[in-house]
């Protein structure tokens, strides 16, 4: 399939984006919505172009969704390979005849085969799908996430028709994955030479001599002689942990690789930002940092330049992982890719690519950054020689005015950074074309010398807009009162409220009134623990809540956030006075505004219970109220009734029920129903 200049890439490096105008762009789907139902391999063949043209990067987008029959309930590994042929023949006996003496008669079949060589293109970790059950928590079984990576290297492999792999390390359905390969024409950054795998696989530690040994032994890699750089790539996760160490899932080990003998550099296999995973709440212990994975996330992928090599000649290439030892029950074991590729000259002086937009976007990859209204931050990469220094973008809304900023800094080839922009133009923004639009005009004083990339649009939500006279903001802290604080500030970053950490008594409410001027704001609540206000795992810190009150109906709530948050909630609005909605950042019209008094609401508290909760129920009209709650059988196991009020506070006694996962149910009797998932753990 070909496509050309007017193709909008939408799912191109973690934005709905687009290159503005691109080189052409040749784009092949390979596995379209495959059910990965049990444990496996499932293979696709996907026709890609025949390598006579030349491209500037080749982007995989892994969308992974659930199965036909709903997501599992658990975190399982997921890798996609390229099957790449060898020229090698093995073979394997498929029948052996009985051998006679007299006279000699040997009849055996054998099975001739062509080795191929597994090569990973990428690797993601499944959420916990608990939580993502068919309308749970704001999800269904339409739920997917997108997965961007740069398999630019493999592109001399992926050619004609090719095999393409996605191994799923599940016990349980399940499920999907969709890959999309983008080939965008041009000059490549530097021209590659060879690929070549170094580790690949899963490997037990039983112990460290053995791992060593066995495993991480040292690689012996032929590097073409005009080669002039080389770069190694390795992704590592740890996977297992019941034994006394927590190895290889819950501890971080650090490795060093070392070239021709010599350490070149090293990385931890961890990562320590799971509480800040952008799907969430998940089942599971989501929020628990690991060794190089999040639940929902991609593997870290480490990248070592490496330029000491010996050009022409056979080079040595090993990986040394930090010692332990462990006892118990189960073995650590350790999933490993690591490639070397080598390149020729660099082909351009002054380069830079935007390749991400973070804030405004509707990706859901960035999802705790937005909505938003502030200042814009976007992701740029240098593909030239020469340090960036300096850059000029252009920035504005589809309809508003553009505005232009210049950034110093010193960016080293193929670096990134994230660069914030400062406040967007609001005024004429068109409501029926939410698009923002980021532009690199120059590179260190000059034209970029590839300006294809240079351009990225993404498509935004507004944010929340409250017209009231004050924000009324209720927080209520859990047993651990000593890890919350929570802060508003404008969209400078200067703090209108706070509290901070350690300022606050255990189980109270706060009720704070705060009086704010036409703008953007942001409120953050950070939880020190790590594990929200309330989490089934932690049911010891009990459970608070954040909500924001009418100031006017002071018993209904207008935004109640989930508690069960990780590291922290981050939520961007826009306050205007009731007489003047507009005049808020000049914003779009088209925006439901808050409140919207006419809803049925409710806060349910605590969420995880033992089995007696509150629920506080309202509206501006009165009517009755059904209150029903149901096990995950659908079996309706508690009923209350409310009759013509406008508010109501209840007390829901479950404590003849199992622990497990419920859903309780308001009905009121003017037609509106609210749904709620809690938890009961005894």
């Amino acid at each position: 399939m070909r496509l050309y200049t007017t193709l909008l890439l939408s799912m191109l490096y973690c934005s709905i984006s687009s290159y503005a105008a691109p080189g052409d762009t040749t784009t092949v789907l390979v596995h379209n919505a495959v059910d990965m139902t049990w444990f496996g391999n499932y293979d696709q063949q996907g026709v890609f172009p025949d390598g006579s043209t030349t491209y500037r990067k080749v982007i995989m987008t892994y969308t992974l969704g659930c199965a036909s029959g709903g997501c599992s309930d658990w975190d399982y590994t997921t890798q996609i390979w390229f099957r790449r042929p060898t020229g090698t023949l093995d073979s394997t006996v498929t029948n052996l005849d009985t051998v006679s003496t007299n006279p000699l008669v040997v009849d055996t079949t054998w099975n001739v085969y062509e080795v191929i060589e597994n090569m990973e293109l990428g690797r993601v970790i499944t959420p916990y799908g608990t939580y993502m059950d068919n309308g749970s928590n704001g999800f269904n079984n339409s739920w997917s996430h997108r997965y961007t990576f740069d398999v630019t290297d493999y592109v001399h492999l992926l050619k004609d028709t090719c095999d393409i792999r996605a191994h799923y390390s599940g016990w349980s359905s399940g499920f999907s994955v969709t890959l999309r390969f983008d080939f965008i024409e041009g000059t490549p950054p530097r021209d590659i030479l060879s690929i070549h795998n170094l580790y690949k696989g899963s490997k037990g530690y039983s112990t460290f001599s053995d791992f060593e040994s066995t495993y991480f032994t040292p690689k012996t890699v032929d590097v073409p002689a005009n080669a002039t750089g080389a770069r190694i790539f390795s992704t590592i996760t740890g996977h297992g942990f019941d034994n006394n160490v927590n190895c290889a899932e819950f501890c971080p080990r650090q490795y060093t690789v070392k070239t021709n003998g010599a350490p070149l550099n090293s990385a931890m296999i961890w990562k320590d930002d799971c509480g800040s995973n952008p799907i969430y709440p998940q089942g599971g212990t989501w929020i628990y940092d690991r060794a190089g994975w999040c639940p929902g996330s991609k593997g870290d992928i480490h990248e070592f330049e490496w330029t000491n090599f010996n050009a022409g000649a056979a080079n040595t290439i090993d990986f040394d992982m930090q010692s332990y030892t462990w006892s118990g029950n189960q073995a650590p074991s350790y999933t490993v890719n690591a490639h070397v590729v080598f390149y020729g000259n660099n082909n351009y002086t002054n380069d830079a690519s935007l390749i991400d937009i973070i804030a405004p976007s509707k990706h859901e990859e960035h999802l705790r950054k937005n909505p938003f209204c502030g200042n814009p931050v976007v992701k740029v990469k240098n593909l030239g020689a020469a340090p960036i220094t300096t850059l000029v973008i252009e920035y504005g809304l589809n309809g508003a005015g553009t505005c232009r900023y210049t950034w110093t800094g010193n960016l080293p080839f193929l670096e990134e950074t994230d660069i914030e922009l400062p406040t967007l133009q609001w005024q004429g923004a068109n409501p029926n074309d939410p698009t923002f639009t980021a532009t690199i005009v120059s590179v260190n004083g000059v034209a970029d010398e590839f300006p294809q990339d240079n351009t990225l649009k993404s498509t935004y939500d507004v944010p929340d807009i409250h017209t009231l006279p004050f924000l009324l903001l209720s927080v209520q802290t859990n047993n651990y009162a000593n890890e919350t604080s929570y802060a508003v500030k404008d969209k400078d970053g200067n703090i209108i409220f706070e509290r901070i950490q350690g300022s606050m008594a255990p189980n109270t409410v706060y009720k704070d009134s705060i009086f704010l001027s036409d703008g953007c704001y942001n409120l953050t609540v950070n939880d020190g623990g790590g594990d929200g206000l309330g989490w089934w795992a932690n049911t010891a810190q009990g459970s608070g809540h954040v909500r924001i009150l009418s100031p006017i109906f002071t018993f209904i709530t207008l935004k109640n956030f989930a508690i069960d948050f990780g590291n922290s909630i981050d939520y961007n609005f826009v306050w205007t006075s009731t007489d003047s909605i507009q005049s808020a950042c000049s914003l779009i019209t088209g925006k439901e505004v808050i409140p919207t008094l006419t809803e049925l609401t409710h806060a349910l508290y605590p969420n995880p219970t033992t089995g007696v909760c509150t629920v506080e129920i309202g509206s501006p009209e009165a009517q009755d109220y059904t209150c029903r709650v149901y096990n995950m059988m659908g079996v309706l196991v508690h009923q209350q009734r409310v009759q013509n009020t406008t508010h109501s506070t209840l007390e829901l006694n479950l404590e003849d029920q199992p622990s497990g996962v419920y859903l309780f149910e308001v009905e009121g009797s003017l037609g509106t129903k609210r749904v709620e998932k809690f938890i009961i753990a005894k």
